[in-house]
């Protein structure tokens, strides 16, 4: 297949790929890559569209398929220095209770990533991790990257993505293929669906209505969108030099500044939608007891849980995350820290829009 078109409109800045680009962390990254004067290859299974975001389609190049096609790999990889692998299976809800696509797409689409990265002599990959793999049951209290890998999962998804993690952090070949790990917990930010319009979903629904705090308080650091995006574009600076002190190696990726509360954090989100904070309190074990069971009737019936047992203990259980590392590595200065404001907006603009339409469809019905 001839992709010289292509690399000649990137040939003086770069030419990037972004595998599992199509969601919005990965069109964030895109857009920031664009403006950076990248040509970029999307690789994923759908682009949805995202309110905020619009690409350059003149520096865009978009595959549709799965990391497991070979040929599309080698295809979105052709011409690239850096791979951004984004690409995953189950991060939230019912699907990270399925082990065979967790070990199918993050395991073995991995190992295929890395093998297709060397195949096409590319010269850095960075890959998206999660917390998950060092958290489970225990409060951690500003862990650093070298705190050890947890010994018992509370999900495929998590044992899955610790797996990759090893296996992308061990390709690493000084001088010649470069990889590194950034581990992020909860990403969120204006029209982001998982996190952020999940939480608005709940709320809208009546379904937010007590908290249950193993710790107490429960603290936590979430990760914002641009400081996410920026920490992305920090670590392929980083890997392109020929000693690179990030090759090879794992960083948290979290806002700074002080934890904050892991529900409570929410709660203007709630407050703006016309949402009253839950104000009563169940037992955690009462809570976890109760994902544990929704998980069985997933497992057996296919009925989504409303939580699992690691997201009950995401914002039950005090866990926060040195970054100490990553702002020595890569630089990274996180510039927007748990701030809600620009979601808020967000929301309130899409309700004026609502609005707007529906006193348009009453003058039309009236008229």
């Amino acid at each position: 297949m001839d992709f010289s078109n292509d690399i000649s409109r990137e040939a003086a800045t770069g030419r990037v790929c972004i595998l599992g680009g199509g969601g919005y962390l990965g069109q964030h990254l895109a857009k920031s890559l664009q403006v950076d004067g990248k040509f970029v290859v999307i690789l994923d299974l759908n682009f949805p569209h995202f309110p905020l975001i619009s690409l350059d389609e003149t520096q865009t190049k978009r595959i549709k398929g799965s990391i497991l096609d070979e040929d599309l790999l080698d295809e979105a990889l052709e011409g690239c220095d850096t791979c951004f692998h984004l690409a995953g299976y189950g991060m939230s809800g019912g699907a990270s209770l399925d082990r065979q696509k967790c070990k199918l797409i993050n395991i073995k689409g991995t190992e295929l990533v890395i093998r297709h990265c060397r195949t096409n002599k590319i010269k850095n990959l960075i890959y998206a991790g999660s917390i998950t793999v060092i958290f489970n049951h225990q409060e951690l209290h500003y862990a650093e990257e070298n705190t050890p890998y947890v010994k018992e999962f509370l999900s495929p998804y998590a044992e899955s993505k610790c797996f990759a993690e090893k296996l992308v952090l061990h390709a690493n070949n000084p001088g010649r293929f470069h990889t590194c790990a950034l581990r992020f917990r909860g990403i969120y930010g204006p029209g982001e669906l998982r996190m952020t319009q999940r939480a608005v979903d709940l709320s809208l629904k009546g379904l937010v209505k007590a908290t249950f705090e193993k710790s107490s308080p429960c603290y936590t650091q979430y990760s914002n969108i641009e400081n996410s995006v920026n920490a992305l574009t920090l670590a392929e600076k980083s890997l392109l030099l020929s000693n690179s002190h990030a090759a090879g190696k794992a960083y948290n990726i979290v806002d700074d500044g002080q934890p904050v509360e892991a529900m409570k954090f929410w709660y203007p989100l709630m407050e703006s939608i016309g949402v009253t904070p839950p104000k009563i309190h169940v037992p955690y074990i009462i809570v976890y007891f109760l994902a544990f069971i929704m998980e069985l009737l997933y497992l057996l019936f296919g009925i989504e849980p409303l939580m699992t047992r690691m997201e009950v203990n995401l914002v039950a259980i005090t866990n926060t995350y040195s970054i100490e590392n990553a702002k020595r590595d890569l630089g990274y200065k996180p510039t927007n820290s748990h701030n809600l404001k620009s979601i808020i907006q967000f929301y309130n603009n899409m309700n004026s829009i609502m609005d707007e339409k529906e006193q348009k469809q009453r003058a039309i019905q009236r008229g």
